[in-house]
């Protein structure tokens, strides 16, 4: 049996654990250099009428759209029609003081403080109040925040907002929508002929139909409609075969030179290893010493993920109408298959119980637009501490933590999770960060369990 034979069969047995035959699926894509190893469905494209996933399906990537933001305003910067650090006041006269203070660089970084559009509430609005909006009416939102959340580049938070106030910037820039500017100029050239910025509600040819997915055999059919498709944070339709030539153009000249695409992949606190690493749309990680440039997407039926571990000329491209199915843990089955012997081993160590136990307690932080808590509990049965994380008091993901150093645990090897605990100057435990493949959620604050 070829190599080749031996590998699909793995990413084969690694699919069955999470897609059923009579379930929606993923599609998925492995390359080396700009040669394909696996290129594979797995599920079903309409679960209704039993039409079967195809490699060439399409999907809604969602946030992984905002790679293709940030070439744009590379694009249009190198074009001389506007500048990273110039108030985003040129382009939004009439949004409040904060304006003059928000730069473009701020957007694509993550770091203005603007405040998120994309709430639960919208989505009550979208699903529940079956209320049409435009892009227009986001702005209007985005317009009616009066302070920012924090001073712009002094923290890192991940905010939707900032990538439909890049697309608004693209249009006005260019004088081209965005659909039309990213075809012009990224689509086109690259040779990129299934993918388009969605601008309706309309689904188009060999479009996988998206659904909420709870397990292999519990899901259920999800709304398509304008909002589902999004904006320029997240409405970009591809598929794994047009991904995979978005891939090799990130690491050759033939939309930028080298030297100016460089820009999008230095994280914008480099030195600070208590702050996501982002750069213009993408996030710069580590996966047990393995360089990974990556992104991720999420929306109502749709996810997406894209991994480049660029030192050892690898992608990874997953796409899937399964919204929850868990593509990160996916992700990491097939990176310990490909890359196992070349990531650093993972060396648990003993713990006294006291330095266990001065990690029990609640923390909390508010690192996206909703309240996280992790809550940490001694077990002395298992001698050792479990972790469960809760986001505006639902719980989430439950993990035994594994002691690496004294302050560094294990959660979850497969998606390359970790706990960080966090020490004032007195050497108490008072805040935990939640790390992985680069980013990074801090909760500082700790309040002792009743």
């Amino acid at each position: 049996m070829s190599r080749d034979n031996v590998l699909e069969e793995k990413i084969d047995q690694i699919m069955a654990e999470f897609v059923s035959p009579e379930g929606p699926g993923i599609v998925v894509l492995i390359g080396r250099d700009d040669q394909v190893l696996v290129r594979k469905s797995y599920g079903l494209a309409n679960v209704e009428q039993k039409e079967p996933l195809r490699v060439d399906s399409r999907f809604i990537i969602a946030s992984v759209t905002k790679q293709f933001v940030g070439m744009c305003i590379m694009i249009l910067k190198y074009r001389g029609f506007l500048d990273y650090d110039e108030p985003i006041a040129r382009f939004f006269p009439d949004f409040p003081a904060w304006k003059d203070k928000v730069t473009v660089r701020h957007l694509l970084q993550h770091t203005s403080g603007i405040q998120e559009y994309l709430t639960a509430q919208f989505w009550k609005e979208v699903i529940e109040q079956h209320k049409s909006l435009t892009q227009d009416d986001l702005l209007d939102r985005i317009r009616s925040f009066a302070e920012l959340e924090f001073e712009p580049g002094a923290r890192w938070r991940y905010c939707n907002s900032n990538y439909i106030l890049l697309g608004v910037i693209v249009e006005k820039a260019s004088g081209k929508s965005f659909a039309q500017f990213t075809k012009e100029n990224i689509f086109e050239p690259l040779g990129m002929k299934d993918t388009f910025a969605g601008e309706s509600g309309e689904m188009p040819e060999r479009m996988a139909t998206g659904y909420e997915y709870k397990s292999k055999t519990e899901f259920k059919r999800a709304p398509y409609n304008r909002e589902v498709v999004g904006w320029a944070d997240g409405n970009i339709i591809s598929t794994v075969d047009d991904l995979f030539v978005w891939a090799q153009a990130l690491s050759s000249a033939k939309l930028l030179p080298l030297e100016v695409l460089s820009q999008a992949f230095v994280p914008w606190n480099a030195l600070n290893p208590g702050e996501t690493r982002y750069g213009f749309g993408q996030i710069i990680g580590e996966r047990r010493g393995v360089r990974e440039i990556h992104h991720g997407g999420a929306t109502l039926g749709y996810n997406a993920l894209l991994s480049r571990f660029t030192d050892e000329k690898l992608t990874i491209i997953m796409l899937s109408n399964a919204a929850g199915i868990g593509l990160d843990k996916v992700m990491g089955e097939i990176v310990e298959e490909m890359l196992g012997n070349k990531m650093l081993p993972l060396v648990p160590i003993s713990l006294p119980e006291e330095y266990l136990k001065e990690k029990t307690g609640r923390f909390y932080g508010k690192p996206r637009d909703g309240e996280m808590a992790l809550e940490v509990r001694y077990s002395p049965e298992k001698r050792g501490i479990t972790a469960t994380t809760f986001y505006n008091g639902k719980s989430m993901e439950s993990y035994d933590l594994l002691p690496i150093a004294r302050d560094l645990f294990l959660a979850d090897k497969r998606t390359d999770t970790y706990v960080e605990f966090i020490r004032d100057y007195d050497g108490a435990v008072t805040g935990a960060r939640i790390k992985c493949v680069g980013t990074v959620m801090n909760l500082p604050n700790k309040a002792l369990l009743s």
